[in-house]
């Protein structure tokens, strides 16, 4: 959350609820948080689950459909005026897990799993489709890879390198520990294997492993 959001009054509505309610245990606090927080998000769908400790930023510009399950410990970061976070209905995201959107659009559509300790970033355009499976420990990063040309001046102040951010789209299958990079898009139907590198695009039906991930077969067929 930051300070220049909202009004003092709104500002005060947010500390109010999410210091009292974020951190209840067992089923009184999934109640009050389902009540409370639909007045903190742009929009909050019915049957709505937040567990304990989930961190919230930017939370009027994050839109929830119903059913979806946010696990504890998550933190949910829509940062900047541009930015905007919309997940589906029916969506699961495990806990610890970061869903960040720095001045970019992020989407998770229906039905999606995002798995346990992940980080699912843009600050660009990040699309992920309908009944997609993420793994633990996975990581996507679409936009934001810092230049380093002059080594005059601090990488940090350099600015960022984008490549129009990425598509995984629907029933896509991401294994653990996998990075998903910047540009790319990850074709209907797809399977990537653990502890693989995406760094170009993967076509549909495709199942893909390794560093960088290289296609080994097709799905239904074929090698």
């Amino acid at each position: 959350m930051t300070t220049g959001e909202w009004a003092p009054g709104k500002l005060i509505l947010f500390e109010l609820i999410t210091g009292c309610f974020s951190g209840m245990p067992g089923a009184c606090g999934l109640f009050f948080r389902r009540i409370c927080y639909r007045m903190l998000f742009k929009k909050m769908g019915r049957n709505v689950t937040i567990g304990k400790n989930v961190t919230l930023r930017g939370c009027s510009r994050v839109v929830l459909g119903n059913n979806v399950c946010i696990d504890d410990n998550c933190v949910i970061d829509a940062r900047g005026s541009g930015s905007s976070i919309f997940i589906g209905e029916n969506v699961f995201i495990g806990r610890n897990t970061i869903i960040r959107s720095r001045e970019g659009q992020l989407s998770i559509d229906a039905g999606s799993d995002i798995g346990c300790n992940c980080i699912i970033a843009t600050d660009s355009q990040l699309k992920i489709g309908k009944y997609v499976l993420i793994a633990g420990y996975v990581y996507v990063s679409a936009g934001g890879t810092h230049r380093f040309d002059d080594p005059k001046v601090p990488i940090i102040k350099q600015g960022f390198i984008r490549k129009g951010g990425s598509i995984i789209e629907d029933d896509v299958w991401i294994g653990a520990y996998s990075m998903v990079l910047d540009g790319v898009t990850i074709g209907r139907g797809s399977v990537i294997g653990a502890f693989s590198l995406v760094n170009h695009s993967i076509p549909p039906m495709s199942v893909a492993y390794g560093i960088p991930a290289t296609v080994r077969r097709t799905r239904g067929g074929g090698s």
